[in-house]
């Protein structure tokens, strides 16, 4: 069965829900057929598929144990049947390569969504991006 979302923000959060139950079925449900992801190294995943065997495997291996908590900062409409999805997060649980601790991650994911006649809200684009710890832009010039 395909979840329905209401809400451009509730994809968000249906995203966080379904990672910290670790499940891809409902995870993958929120993506577009043709949805493309581009995850926090730049792995690139162009389609359902793809997205889906990706979030699958790593959710077998290094995100086994992780917990995925965050809220949505921001809801864009831009245009009519489409906007965009901030979601700030905090990633705790996941392993690294070798087996230990990766540690807490904190990052920023962006959704663009689209809404389908039938399903509801879904991801069409999404784009993750690790907080680098320290990281300091320069202040705006006047």
């Amino acid at each position: 069965m395909r979840l329905v979302v209401a809400k451009p923000e509730d994809v968000a959060t249906a995203f966080a829900d379904a990672w910290n139950r670790h499940d891809m079925d409902d995870f993958a449900a929120l993506f577009a057929d043709d949805a493309n992801f581009v995850n926090v190294v730049g792995m690139w995943w162009k389609n359902h598929t793809e997205i889906e065997r990706a979030h699958r495997a790593t959710h077998e291996t290094i995100f086994r144990d992780s917990r995925l908590e965050g809220a949505v900062s921001s809801v864009v409409e831009l245009s009519s049947g489409i906007a965009s999805v901030h979601y700030t997060w905090i990633l705790t649980g996941a392993s690294a390569p070798d087996g230990s601790s990766a540690g807490t991650r904190k990052g920023i994911l962006l959704l663009v969504v689209v809404k389908e006649e039938q399903s509801g809200w879904r991801i069409k684009v999404a784009q993750n991006t690790d907080i680098v710890p320290g990281a300091v832009a320069p202040p705006p010039t006047p």
